[in-house]
Protein backbone atom coordinates (compact mmCIF):
# COMPACT_ATOMS: atom_id res chain seq x y z
CA UNK A 1 0.00 0.00 0.00
CA UNK A 2 1.57 3.56 -0.77
CA UNK A 3 2.10 6.81 1.47
CA UNK A 4 -1.30 8.42 -0.08
CA UNK A 5 -3.45 4.91 0.06
CA UNK A 6 -1.97 4.74 4.19
CA UNK A 7 -3.11 8.05 4.61
CA UNK A 8 -6.11 7.33 3.39
CA UNK A 9 -6.47 4.38 5.54
CA UNK A 10 -5.69 6.27 8.23
CA UNK A 11 -8.69 8.25 7.90
CA UNK A 12 -11.21 6.05 6.81
CA UNK A 13 -10.72 4.93 10.91
CA UNK A 14 -10.58 7.87 12.46
CA UNK A 15 -14.27 8.89 10.13
CA UNK A 16 -16.31 10.79 12.78
CA UNK A 17 -19.25 10.56 10.10
CA UNK A 18 -20.74 8.69 7.48
CA UNK A 19 -20.29 11.06 4.97
CA UNK A 20 -16.16 11.23 5.41
CA UNK A 21 -16.05 7.87 5.61
CA UNK A 22 -17.49 7.12 2.23
CA UNK A 23 -15.67 9.49 0.55
CA UNK A 24 -12.28 7.81 2.00
CA UNK A 25 -13.23 4.88 0.72
CA UNK A 26 -14.10 5.67 -2.34
CA UNK A 27 -10.64 7.92 -2.85
CA UNK A 28 -8.83 4.61 -1.48
CA UNK A 29 -10.27 2.39 -3.89
CA UNK A 30 -9.17 4.96 -7.20
CA UNK A 31 -5.82 5.14 -5.44
CA UNK A 32 -6.18 1.34 -5.64
CA UNK A 33 -6.92 1.36 -9.09
CA UNK A 34 -10.41 0.62 -8.59
CA UNK A 35 -13.12 2.84 -11.11
CA UNK A 36 -15.88 1.92 -8.75
CA UNK A 37 -16.44 1.02 -5.17
CA UNK A 38 -19.33 -0.65 -3.02
CA UNK A 39 -20.19 -0.95 0.62
CA UNK A 40 -23.03 -2.73 2.16
CA UNK A 41 -23.67 -5.02 5.34
CA UNK A 42 -25.78 -4.75 8.12
CA UNK A 43 -25.08 -3.20 11.59
CA UNK A 44 -27.89 -3.91 13.76
CA UNK A 45 -28.22 -2.07 17.32
CA UNK A 46 -30.05 -3.23 20.04
CA UNK A 47 -32.60 -5.40 17.31
CA UNK A 48 -33.03 -2.89 15.36
CA UNK A 49 -31.85 -3.16 11.72
CA UNK A 50 -29.11 -0.55 10.71
CA UNK A 51 -28.38 -1.19 6.97
CA UNK A 52 -25.37 0.23 5.26
CA UNK A 53 -24.89 1.15 1.53
CA UNK A 54 -23.21 3.22 -0.35
CA UNK A 55 -21.69 2.87 -3.85
CA UNK A 56 -20.40 4.82 -7.07
CA UNK A 57 -21.55 2.01 -9.16
CA UNK A 58 -22.38 2.90 -13.34
CA UNK A 59 -25.75 4.55 -13.51
CA UNK A 60 -26.90 2.70 -16.18
CA UNK A 61 -26.45 -0.73 -13.91
CA UNK A 62 -28.40 1.17 -11.03
CA UNK A 63 -31.23 1.73 -13.98
CA UNK A 64 -30.85 -2.06 -15.04
CA UNK A 65 -30.99 -3.32 -11.26
CA UNK A 66 -34.05 -1.20 -10.01
CA UNK A 67 -36.35 -2.04 -13.02
CA UNK A 68 -35.67 -5.90 -12.51
CA UNK A 69 -35.47 -5.31 -8.59
CA UNK A 70 -32.00 -6.55 -8.03
CA UNK A 71 -29.04 -6.07 -5.76
CA UNK A 72 -26.15 -4.12 -7.25
CA UNK A 73 -23.71 -6.89 -6.89
CA UNK A 74 -23.73 -9.01 -10.36
CA UNK A 75 -25.44 -12.27 -9.99
CA UNK A 76 -25.21 -14.41 -6.69
CA UNK A 77 -21.82 -12.07 -5.93
CA UNK A 78 -23.15 -11.27 -1.88
CA UNK A 79 -24.39 -14.57 -1.52
CA UNK A 80 -21.32 -16.43 -2.58
CA UNK A 81 -19.02 -13.83 -1.00
CA UNK A 82 -20.63 -13.69 2.23
CA UNK A 83 -20.02 -17.32 2.02
CA UNK A 84 -16.10 -16.69 2.02
CA UNK A 85 -13.29 -16.09 4.23
CA UNK A 86 -10.98 -14.92 1.71
CA UNK A 87 -11.91 -12.23 -1.03
CA UNK A 88 -13.73 -13.56 -3.96
CA UNK A 89 -12.61 -12.99 -7.52
CA UNK A 90 -15.39 -12.42 -9.88
CA UNK A 91 -13.98 -14.14 -12.81
CA UNK A 92 -14.17 -17.13 -11.06
CA UNK A 93 -18.04 -17.47 -10.51
CA UNK A 94 -18.90 -15.62 -13.83
CA UNK A 95 -18.87 -18.66 -16.10
CA UNK A 96 -21.88 -19.91 -14.30
CA UNK A 97 -23.38 -16.08 -14.76
CA UNK A 98 -22.70 -15.27 -17.92
CA UNK A 99 -25.73 -13.47 -19.12
CA UNK A 100 -25.67 -11.36 -15.59
CA UNK A 101 -21.77 -10.75 -16.14
CA UNK A 102 -22.04 -9.23 -19.62
CA UNK A 103 -24.75 -7.10 -18.87
CA UNK A 104 -22.35 -5.87 -16.03
CA UNK A 105 -19.56 -5.17 -18.56
CA UNK A 106 -21.90 -3.41 -21.13
CA UNK A 107 -22.17 -0.95 -18.00
CA UNK A 108 -18.47 -0.45 -16.88
CA UNK A 109 -18.46 -3.39 -14.54
CA UNK A 110 -15.50 -5.07 -15.89
CA UNK A 111 -13.66 -6.95 -13.78
CA UNK A 112 -13.74 -6.94 -9.37
CA UNK A 113 -13.46 -8.69 -6.08
CA UNK A 114 -15.86 -8.57 -3.23
CA UNK A 115 -14.63 -8.93 0.27
CA UNK A 116 -16.57 -9.63 3.13
CA UNK A 117 -16.22 -9.07 6.63
CA UNK A 118 -18.07 -10.39 9.88
CA UNK A 119 -18.52 -9.33 13.19
CA UNK A 120 -19.85 -9.92 16.92
CA UNK A 121 -23.69 -10.42 17.03
CA UNK A 122 -23.95 -11.37 13.35
CA UNK A 123 -22.76 -8.22 11.65
CA UNK A 124 -21.91 -8.15 8.53
CA UNK A 125 -20.34 -6.13 5.44
CA UNK A 126 -19.12 -6.58 1.34
CA UNK A 127 -16.94 -3.95 0.17
CA UNK A 128 -16.58 -5.01 -4.00
CA UNK A 129 -13.95 -2.89 -6.27
CA UNK A 130 -14.31 -2.86 -9.88
CA UNK A 131 -12.67 -1.98 -13.12
CA UNK A 132 -13.55 -0.50 -16.19
CA UNK A 133 -11.23 -2.84 -18.04
CA UNK A 134 -11.58 -6.50 -17.74
CA UNK A 135 -8.79 -9.22 -19.57
CA UNK A 136 -5.58 -10.37 -18.18
CA UNK A 137 -4.02 -7.60 -17.56
CA UNK A 138 -7.07 -6.73 -14.90
CA UNK A 139 -6.88 -9.62 -13.33
CA UNK A 140 -3.30 -9.65 -12.51
CA UNK A 141 -4.45 -6.20 -11.47
CA UNK A 142 -7.15 -7.81 -8.61
CA UNK A 143 -4.77 -9.89 -7.55
CA UNK A 144 -1.74 -7.71 -6.88
CA UNK A 145 -3.73 -5.57 -4.98
CA UNK A 146 -5.48 -8.39 -3.09
CA UNK A 147 -3.98 -7.98 0.24
CA UNK A 148 -4.94 -4.16 0.21
CA UNK A 149 -8.65 -4.72 -0.75
CA UNK A 150 -8.75 -7.01 2.26
CA UNK A 151 -7.79 -4.38 4.50
CA UNK A 152 -9.49 -1.46 3.42
CA UNK A 153 -12.89 -3.77 3.43
CA UNK A 154 -11.61 -4.67 7.07
CA UNK A 155 -11.28 -1.21 8.41
CA UNK A 156 -14.64 0.39 6.73
CA UNK A 157 -16.30 -2.28 8.43
CA UNK A 158 -14.57 -1.22 11.93
CA UNK A 159 -15.31 2.10 11.06
CA UNK A 160 -19.09 1.70 10.36
CA UNK A 161 -19.78 -0.43 13.17
CA UNK A 162 -18.08 2.29 15.60
CA UNK A 163 -20.37 4.86 14.58
CA UNK A 164 -23.60 2.95 14.38
CA UNK A 165 -22.87 1.49 18.03
CA UNK A 166 -22.67 5.39 18.56
CA UNK A 167 -25.26 6.89 16.96
CA UNK A 168 -27.35 4.49 15.12
CA UNK A 169 -28.56 5.42 11.61
CA UNK A 170 -32.45 6.73 11.63
CA UNK A 171 -34.12 5.00 9.25
CA UNK A 172 -34.13 6.63 5.49
CA UNK A 173 -37.66 5.42 4.14
CA UNK A 174 -40.53 7.56 3.51
CA UNK A 175 -42.73 6.51 6.05
CA UNK A 176 -40.46 7.35 9.15
CA UNK A 177 -39.10 10.29 7.59
CA UNK A 178 -41.68 12.64 9.20
CA UNK A 179 -40.70 16.00 10.69
CA UNK A 180 -36.94 15.56 10.56
CA UNK A 181 -36.95 15.03 6.68
CA UNK A 182 -35.95 19.10 6.11
CA UNK A 183 -32.58 17.95 7.67
CA UNK A 184 -31.73 14.98 5.74
CA UNK A 185 -29.42 16.14 3.15
CA UNK A 186 -26.76 18.96 3.25
CA UNK A 187 -26.31 22.50 1.67
CA UNK A 188 -24.25 20.71 -0.87
CA UNK A 189 -26.05 17.72 -1.37
CA UNK A 190 -28.99 20.13 -1.88
CA UNK A 191 -27.54 22.42 -4.55
CA UNK A 192 -26.19 19.37 -6.60
CA UNK A 193 -30.14 17.73 -6.55
CA UNK A 194 -31.47 21.39 -7.99
CA UNK A 195 -28.98 21.27 -10.64
CA UNK A 196 -29.60 17.86 -11.36
CA UNK A 197 -33.39 18.71 -11.65
CA UNK A 198 -32.73 20.84 -14.52
CA UNK A 199 -31.37 17.99 -15.95
CA UNK A 200 -28.00 18.85 -15.77
CA UNK A 201 -25.14 16.51 -16.49
CA UNK A 202 -22.50 15.88 -13.67
CA UNK A 203 -20.03 17.86 -15.57
CA UNK A 204 -22.14 20.42 -15.46
CA UNK A 205 -23.34 20.29 -12.15
CA UNK A 206 -19.64 20.57 -11.51
CA UNK A 207 -18.86 23.39 -13.36
CA UNK A 208 -21.89 25.54 -12.00
CA UNK A 209 -20.93 24.57 -8.44
CA UNK A 210 -17.56 25.00 -9.09
CA UNK A 211 -16.64 21.27 -7.80
CA UNK A 212 -14.89 18.48 -9.11
CA UNK A 213 -17.43 16.40 -11.51
CA UNK A 214 -16.12 13.35 -9.16
CA UNK A 215 -17.34 15.30 -6.23
CA UNK A 216 -20.77 15.48 -7.76
CA UNK A 217 -21.07 11.99 -8.51
CA UNK A 218 -20.41 11.38 -4.86
CA UNK A 219 -22.94 13.59 -3.49
CA UNK A 220 -25.35 12.33 -6.74
CA UNK A 221 -25.11 9.09 -5.16
CA UNK A 222 -25.48 9.78 -1.14
CA UNK A 223 -28.49 11.74 -2.32
CA UNK A 224 -29.62 8.55 -3.80
CA UNK A 225 -29.28 6.16 -0.62
CA UNK A 226 -30.73 9.04 1.06
CA UNK A 227 -33.98 8.65 -0.38
CA UNK A 228 -33.94 5.52 -1.08
CA UNK A 229 -34.06 6.17 -5.02
CA UNK A 230 -33.21 4.64 -7.97
CA UNK A 231 -31.73 7.04 -9.71
CA UNK A 232 -31.22 10.63 -9.79
CA UNK A 233 -34.58 12.02 -11.63
CA UNK A 234 -36.16 9.29 -8.72
CA UNK A 235 -34.51 11.00 -6.17
CA UNK A 236 -35.82 14.27 -7.24
CA UNK A 237 -39.45 13.56 -7.21
CA UNK A 238 -38.86 12.01 -3.47
CA UNK A 239 -37.29 15.31 -2.67
CA UNK A 240 -39.78 17.68 -3.73
CA UNK A 241 -42.87 15.21 -2.34
CA UNK A 242 -41.08 15.62 1.13
CA UNK A 243 -39.98 19.31 0.18
CA UNK A 244 -36.22 18.97 0.72
CA UNK A 245 -35.81 21.24 -2.07
CA UNK A 246 -38.25 23.96 -4.01
CA UNK A 247 -40.28 23.35 -7.22
CA UNK A 248 -38.49 23.34 -9.70
CA UNK A 249 -39.50 26.28 -12.21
Amino acid sequence: MGRSSALRLKQILGSTSRADLQEAALLVAGELGFRYFMFCGSFSQGGAAADARFDNFPRDWHRYCAARGKDLLPGSVRQLALREVTPLLWSAIEPQHMNTFSKARDCGLAAGVSCSVRGPRGQWSLSSFALLQGGASAERRIVTVLPDCQLIACAIHYAWARMAKQAPERALSLRRLGNSSNQLLSERESQCLIESAHSKTTSEIGQALQISERTVAFHLSNIRRKLDAANSRHAVTKALSLKLIATVP
